[in-house]
C-alpha cells in the first residue's frame, strides 16, 4: 500500500479522534468482533450520520490547525483524509490479529476469516459511503490513484497483510485439498471454493476500480495450479498405461478430463483455456503415439467401441487426429490389398482346377482369363463396407474420416495385384466392373441395391473413361441380343441415370444413343411389318424381322471390321430392299448400311422324323447363307458354297464348323484343315436327329472382329485418353495463348477427372498438336504458343 499522512508522522486533530472513539465499536461489531456481534440498525445509521458530521462540518468546530489544513476561509468543505489514513492503520492492526482457532487448518481459518471480512467490507462501505461519493471520488478525479473506494481499501488491507504474507502456506494446502480430491480421499469443499475465489477479487485496476483484474488470480493461483495439475497426470498417466495397459487408460483419461472441468465451476472462467491445454498436453498429446498404436490391433480385432474411445480423446486435440487418419487409411488400403491378393490366388488355383478337369473330361475350351469379376467386385465392396461401418460406428461418420476410407479405397481398387499384375500396367478394375455390370443385368436380377453398390465401386475408378468403353461394349451385346424385358429396360435405365449423375450429361451421351437406336429400331420394324401386310404377296418378305439401325459414333465396337464380302440370299433381297425403302422415307439424307456380320435367322427346317414337329434351327446369317442352296440341292462343295455366298475362306471356316459339328452336315473328308480345302463336301443330312427342338448353331461361332476384342477396347481407350488430352491441352493453351511446359502439365491434369493422365501421355497429346500447329514452342523451349 501507499505510504500515508500517519506514516509520515503527520497528528490527528481532536475531532477527528473524538469522533473516530464515537465509530470504532461499530466498525469492529461491522468486520467481525471476537464474539461475532451483530450490527443492529440503530448502530448502523448513528455511525452513517457521525461520518457524514465529521465529513460536512465547517471551521467552527475544528482547531485552528485544522482551519489551516482546510483553507481557513471558515466554509464547508467535504474533508475526509484524515479519517480514510485512520481506518488504514486500523485495517492493519485489526487483520494482524485475525489468527486460526485450535485445531482449524489455516484453509480452515482463511476461509471463514474471508467470508467474514467480505460481509463486514461490504457493510462499511456501505456506512462510509459519503467519503466514497465525495471525497474518494474527488480525490480520484484529481489523480490520487493511491486513493480507493472504502472496499477496495477493505481488499487491499487484506491481501497486504494476510494474503500476500501466508501465500505459500495457503496454496500449499489448496493444492493439498485438489490432489486429495483427485486421489478421492475426500469430497469436494466449500472451502477450497470461497478460498479460490478470493484471489479474484484481490486483484485491482488502479485506473478503473470496478473493472475486474485477475493478475492475483493468475500470478499467485492459477500458474501454480497448472503446473501442479501437469506434474499430477503426467507421474499418474504414465504409471496408468505401465500397469493397466492403453485401453483401459483411454477411459481413465476421459474420467480425469471430466472430473477436472467439473472442477471449472470452482475456478475462474480464465482458466478454462490453459487447462483444457494442459489436461490435451499431458492427458493425450504426450501419449498420442502410443495411443494410435493400438489402433491396427483394435482394428485386428474388431474392437470399435474401443477405437471410438481413441478417436473421442484424440479430437480433442485436432493435431494429433491427422496422424491417426493416416494410419487408418494405411490399414484400409493394406488390408484391401493384401485381401484382393488373397483372393487372386483363390482365382488361380480356381482356374488351375478347372483346366485340369477339362483336360481329363469332355474337351472344352478354357478361357485364358482366371478373374471372376463378380467374385474380385463383391470383394471390393466386402472392404468397402466393412471399414465404412467402422467409419459409421467408432468415428461417427466423421468426414475427414470418411475421406480417408475414400481415399484408401480408390488406392486398392484401381492398383492391386489383380487389376494391375506389374507396375505399368493399365488398371483392369474399369474392364471387371463393366463385366460384373454385363452379368448383373444379362440375368436380370440386378435389384437396385445391387445397381448402388456397382455405382459405389464406379466413383472410386480413376478411369471412368475406360469404364465408359467397355461399358458401352458389353451394353452393345446385350441390346443386339433378344428383346429386353421391361424390368431388364428399367434396370439399365437406371444405371445409365446413375452414371449421369456421377459425371455429367456428356458422359453418357453414346451409351443413351444406343439406348434410342434400340427403341428406333423396335418402331422400324413394327412400321416395316404392317407395311409387308399390305404387300400383294406378303409371303415374298420375312415379315418377324427384328431390326438393329445404328449410329456409328455410339456403335463404334460393332462397326469395327464389318466390311466381309457377302451375297445375301436372293429370298431375303425384298425384304432387305423394302426395309431400306421405308428407313430413307423416314430418315432422309441418311445413309443405311447393312452389317451382315451381326445377323441372326430363325429358321423351321423339317429335318425330323416322320410325325415330328420341325426343328427350329438359330443361325448366324452367314450359315443361313451356307445352308440356304441345300434347299435346291443335296451336297456342295466349298468352292461351290464360295462361290454362291462371296464368304471369304476365314468367315466360311468358322461358321461353317459348328454345322458339321452337330451333324447337320457331313463333311468330305473330315477334318479341320480340309473345310477351306475347294473340293471338300458337304452333304445335308436327310433326318437330324436331337431331343432339343430348338439348336443353336449360332453360339459357337466366335466372329474374326471378336478376335481381338481386348486389345481393340485397349486401343480404343487410348483413343478416347489421347484426344480427351488434346482438348483439355487446347481449351487451357486458348485461354492463357502462352503457357509454361510445367504449369500446363499441372493444370491439365488438374482439371481432366475422367482418367489420371500421365505425363508421358501429356506430352505426346502435345506433340501431336504442335504436328498439326495448334501449338509452338516459345523461343526459349520452356514453354508452348497458342496459335489461332
Amino acid at each position: 500500500m501507499p505510504p500515508t499522512r500517519a506514516d509520515q508522522g503527520t497528528s490527528y486533530s481532536p475531532y477527528l479522534i473524538k469522533t473516530w472513539k464515537e465509530i470504532q465499536p461499530s466498525i469492529l461489531i461491522i468486520l467481525g468482533d471476537s464474539q461475532n456481534s451483530s450490527l443492529d440498525p440503530l448502530m448502523y445509521t448513528q455511525t452513517y450520520t457521525k461520518v457524514y458530521d465529521y465529513c460536512t462540518s465547517n471551521s467552527s468546530t475544528r482547531t485552528q490547525h485544522q482551519n489551516a489544513s482546510d483553507g481557513g476561509d471558515g466554509a464547508v468543505r467535504l474533508v475526509g483524509s484524515e479519517l480514510y489514513v485512520r481506518l488504514q492503520e486500523y485495517l492493519k492492526t485489526y487483520l494482524g490479529e485475525l489468527n486460526p482457532k485450535d485445531g482449524e487448518t489455516f484453509l480452515q481459518f482463511y476461509t471463514r476469516a474471508w467470508q467474514r471480512f467480505l460481509i463486514g467490507s461490504t457493510r462499511l462501505n456501505d456506512i462510509l459511503d459519503y467519503i466514497n461519493r465525495y471525497w474518494v471520488a474527488k480525490e480520484r478525479a484529481d489523480g490520487r490513484r493511491e486513493i480507493y473506494d472504502i472496499l477496495s481499501l477493505c481488499m487491499l488491507s487484506w491481501r497486504d497483510y494476510k494474503f500476500h504474507s501466508n501465500l505459500d502456506r495457503l496454496m500449499g494446502e489448496i493444492m493439498g485439498q485438489i490432489e486429495a480430491q483427485r486421489l478421492n480421499k475426500i469430497e469436494s469443499t466449500a472451502d477450497l471454493s470461497v478460498a479460490i475465489k478470493s484471489f479474484v477479487l484481490l486483484g485491482f485496476d488502479v485506473n478503473d476500480l470496478k473493472k475486474q483484474n485477475l493478475s492475483v488470480y493468475i500470478n499467485d493461483f492459477e500458474k501454480t495450479f497448472l503446473t501442479e495439475t501437469y506434474n499430477f497426470y503426467t507421474e499418474e498417466s504414465a504409471q496408468f498405461i505401465k500397469d493397466h495397459g492403453v485401453v483401459n487408460y483411454l477411459a481413465k483419461a476421459e474420467q480425469r478430463i471430466e472430473e477436472e472441468l467439473k472442477r471449472l465451476e470452482d475456478l475462474n472462467d480464465h482458466t478454462r483455456r490453459p487447462l483444457n491445454e494442459v489436461l490435451n498436453e499431458v492427458l493425450i498429446i504426450n501419449h498420442a503415439q502410443t495411443i494410435r498404436n493400438e489402433l491396427t490391433p483394435l482394428l485386428d480385432q474388431g474392437r470399435y467401441t474401443d477405437i471410438k474411445r481413441i478417436h473421442t480423446l484424440l479430437k480433442r486435440v485436432p493435431a494429433t487426429v491427422t496422424p491417426l487418419l493416416e494410419d487408418f487409411q494405411n490399414y484400409i488400403k493394406q488390408q484391401g490389398l493384401k485381401t484382393i491378393e488373397d483372393l487372386d490366388v483363390q482365382m488361380r488355383e480356381a482356374h488351375k482346377a478347372e483346366a485340369a478337369a477339362a483336360k481329363s473330361g469332355p474337351r472344352k475350351k478354357q478361357s485364358k482369363d482366371y478373374v471372376d469379376p463378380k467374385l474380385y467386385i463383391t470383394t471390393l465392396l466386402s472392404v468397402y463396407k466393412k471399414y465404412q461401418n467402422v467409419v459409421e460406428v467408432a468415428f461417427d461418420n466423421n468426414e475427414a474420416f470418411v475421406k480417408a476410407l475414400d481415399s484408401a479405397c480408390q488406392q486398392f481398387i484401381n492398383k492391386n495385384k489383380t487389376a494391375t499384375p506389374t507396375s505399368r500396367a493399365k488398371s483392369r478394375t474399369p474392364d471387371l466392373l463393366a463385366r460384373f455390370s454385363d452379368e448383373l443385368l444379362k440375368k436380370n436380377d440386378s435389384e437396385d441395391l445391387a445397381i448402388d453398390e456397382l455405382m459405389t465401386i464406379f466413383n472410386f475408378v480413376e478411369d471412368k473413361e475406360s469404364f465408359e468403353v467397355w461399358y458401352r461394349r458389353y451394353l452393345s451385346r446385350r441390346l443386339m441380343g433378344s428383346n429386353m424385358s421391361p424390368s431388364a429396360e428399367e434396370h439399365e435405365e437406371y444405371i445409365i441415370q446413375k452414371l449421369k449423375q456421377a459425371n455429367s450429361l456428356e458422359y453418357t451421351n453414346k451409351i443413351t444413343s444406343m439406348f434410342n437406336d434400340i427403341r428406333i429400331s423396335k418402331d422400324l420394324g413394327a412400321v416395316y411389318k404392317e407395311s409387308t401386310m399390305k404387300e400383294a404377296n406378303p409371303k415374298e418378305f420375312v415379315s418377324d424381322i427384328e431390326p438393329r439401325v445404328l449410329d456409328s459414333n455410339a456403335w463404334s465396337s460393332v462397326f469395327k471390321d464389318t466390311s466381309d464380302s457377302f451375297i445375301l440370299p436372293k429370298e431375303l433381297i425384298k425384304s432387305q430392299e423394302k426395309f431400306t425403302t421405308i428407313y430413307q422415307e423416314r430418315f432422309t439424307g441418311r445413309q443405311l448400311n447393312w452389317i451382315w456380320s451381326k445377323g441372326k435367322v430363325e429358321v423351321k427346317a423339317n429335318l425330323a422324323r416322320p410325325g415330328k414337329p420341325p426343328f427350329s434351327f438359330q443361325l448366324t446369317l452367314f450359315q443361313y447363307s451356307i445352308l440356304s442352296p441345300y434347299n435346291e440341292v443335296q451336297e456342295l462343295t466349298t468352292s461351290k458354297i464360295l462361290e454362291l455366298t462371296a464368304l471369304s475362306p476365314e468367315i466360311f471356316k468358322v461358321n461353317v464348323a459348328p454345322l458339321v459339328k452337330n451333324k447337320l452336315l457331313v463333311q468330305t473328308p473330315p477334318g479341320e484343315d480340309n473345310i477351306i480345302k475347294p473340293n471338300t463336301s458337304f452333304k445335308m443330312v436327310k433326318e437330324y436327329t436331337s431331343k432339343r427342338p430348338k439348336i443353336n448353331f449360332a453360339v459357337g461361332v466366335k466372329a474374326i472382329d471378336s478376335r481381338n476384342e481386348d486389345k481393340e477396347t485397349n486401343e480404343e481407350v487410348e483413343r478416347r485418353h489421347h484426344e480427351i488430352l488434346k482438348a483439355c491441352i487446347v481449351r487451357v493453351m486458348k485461354a492463357r495463348k502462352n503457357y509454361k511446359h510445367e504449369q500446363l502439365t499441372s493444370e491439365v491434369i488438374q482439371i481432366i477427372d475422367r482418367f489420371v493422365p500421365t505425363v508421358a501421355d501429356i506430352k505426346k497429346a502435345i506433340e501431336v498438336l504442335i504436328d498439326e500447329q495448334y501449338l509452338a514452342r516459345t523461343a526459349d523451349g520452356s514453354g508452348y504458343e497458342y496459335l489461332s
